[in-house]
């Protein structure tokens, strides 16, 4: 069995804690059998990229960028992030059930950070390509925000959530794990990686309702050389002919530190007056109960017995 995750260079704690999650839910030897198969669980990852394989098994995973798979006889479907996804690939609603970065919870190990006593007030977790472009450790001692950077450990990332009274993130993942842990969350945009499917799939997995997301212009801090603002400035006009938001967003020049400090000042104002959101205490366990339903399922089509405590 290959488990399939999005890997990006520089990290991103959101995907890489697949490579720890399911090797404790499934058991380590789960991936030593079915060579052939291919395992999908947190990420956006459903699209026609996926290797092709004679057997597919998705728990908990999203589509939104590039077109979704065509689904055959080759995919085993346990669950998908939400109901936009399962619209998207012709699924019954009985599919759409929840992120599997919720089944963190059904680890030992997660359950610990809930003792953890709280540190900041308020914390900022950008998206893994947002952070590649800005000065965070700058613009979060300006604004008085704790900066968690997404490209760090999943295990340290989880800690810096628990032990904050409330998140402000770019980082779906961010608002994942913040849910999970009981940390109110409250979305921003601001990158061209933006992607608001993926965000509203999650969202109606979780009732929760909101229609907009704050949104930030792009800003850089990084000296951008004459091909990248040249290059950026063709696709923002590009962006526009298409409709097509991620180009607009490319940065095309590099952000004074009056810019950035106006930034900090103005995140600082929405973690004051905008509302943080958490799912219901119900629709959190209904969630878990039923990924944890597919893992049991998983593991005794395979010959595992799924341990409650992992």
């Amino acid at each position: 069995m290959k488990l399939h995750y999005c890997k990006t260079p520089l990290g991103n704690f959101g995907d890489d804690l697949n490579t720890w999650l399911w090797p404790t839910l499934l058991g380590e030897t789960f991936f030593d059998t079915n060579e052939d198969s291919l395992f999908l669980g947190v990420g956006t990852i459903l699209n026609q990229k996926i290797p092709n394989a004679p057997e597919k098994i998705v728990l908990g995973t999203g589509t939104g960028y590039q077109r979704p798979p065509k689904i055959d006889r080759k995919f085993s479907i346990y669950s998908v992030r939400g109901p936009l996804t399962a619209r998207a690939l012709s699924l019954p609603p009985r599919k759409s059930i929840g992120d599997s970065a919720y089944l963190c919870l059904a680890t030992s190990s997660f359950k610990k950070l809930f003792k953890l006593p709280n540190k900041h007030k308020v914390s900022v977790i950008p998206h893994h390509q947002t952070v590649t472009t800005i000065d965070w450790e700058t613009v979060a001692k300006r604004g008085d925000i704790h900066f968690i950077d997404p490209r760090k450990n999943f295990f340290s990332v989880f800690e810096d959530i628990a032990q904050s009274e409330c998140i402000l993130t770019e980082s779906l993942h961010g608002a994942i794990l913040a849910d999970a842990l009981r940390t109110p969350w409250q979305p921003f945009q601001m990158g061209h990686r933006f992607n608001m499917f993926k965000w509203h799939d999650w969202f109606k997995s979780i009732h929760v309702d909101i229609q907009a997301i704050h949104k930030y212009p792009i800003l850089c801090s990084e000296r951008l050389p004459a091909p990248k603002r040249a290059k950026h400035a063709l696709e923002r006009v590009c962006g526009k002919i298409l409709m097509y938001d991620r180009l607009i967003q490319k940065p095309i020049r590099t952000n004074s530190s009056r810019e950035l400090e106006n930034f900090a000042i103005t995140l600082q104002e929405q973690a004051q007056s905008k509302q943080f959101h958490l799912s219901s205490d119900c629709t959190l366990q209904n969630i878990l109960n039923r990924l944890i339903e597919c893992v049991e399922s998983i593991r005794t089509q395979y010959g595992n017995k799924f341990h409650k405590v992992a």
